[in-house]
């Protein structure tokens, strides 16, 4: 029953992160926000979900079946957001710096691991592609003084999705921690840190 919950909570927690950010980009709402972000995002959610079907190739069961569906899921609403902002959020010079920066740690780690079969070289390059893009939201909020462009619900969905998501990870890792499912635990750990670091900055300038 509880697995059961868990899995169904991702499911509904996934469009209450997403309808007010996608409200908030049509009315204009877009200060700290950067249109790479998004758009790299959809790199982390196609090696997530390639690692979660890994794992779930090897071991089968109900869990990994369910974690494969709640990454697989993400391809629609960062879709969405991706297709209202496009118009709306103007590439700029941030967009640029995320973008080489991803660029330059993928490129080092596809040579470390020789291409992209290794599950640990999805791993990282999950990293990469969630936590530099979030990293670069905390320093332009720090940036703009301000955390307008990113509704709180939005901010406390982000903790309900990548919390639950995480400890996904962890249950149908748990017994059987093969490469996939190491790799994909590699990537959630670098989402959870670096979405705090996001709220803290948030919450600096609300409080402040």
């Amino acid at each position: 029953m509880g697995k059961k919950l868990l899995f169904w909570f991702q499911i509904i927690m996934a469009p209450v992160y997403t309808i007010p950010q996608v409200y908030k980009i049509v009315n204009g709402e877009v200060e700290g926000l950067n249109l790479a972000i998004y758009a790299i995002f959809m790199a982390y959610i196609l090696f997530t979900s390639l690692l979660s079907l890994n794992a779930y190739r090897i071991k089968p069961d109900i869990t990994r079946k369910q974690t494969l569906i709640i990454f697989s899921q993400w391809a629609v609403y960062i879709g969405i957001i991706v297709i209202v902002g496009f118009k709306k959020i103007t590439w700029g010079q941030g967009d640029t710096v995320v973008s080489v920066a991803v660029l330059i740690l993928s490129a080092i780690t596809i040579f470390k691991y020789k291409g992209f079969k290794d599950p640990y070289s999805k791993g990282l390059l999950a990293v990469w592609c969630k936590s530099v893009p979030q990293l670069w939201l905390a320093y332009t909020i720090i940036l703009a003084g301000s955390g307008s462009g990113m509704p709180l619900v939005t901010l406390l969905a982000g903790h309900l999705t990548s919390i639950p998501r995480l400890v996904q990870v962890i249950i149908s890792g748990r017994g059987s921690w093969d490469r996939p499912s190491k790799g994909l635990l590699l990537g959630e750990l670098g989402n959870v840190a670096t979405w705090t670091v996001v709220t803290i900055a948030w919450a600096y300038f609300k409080i402040f």
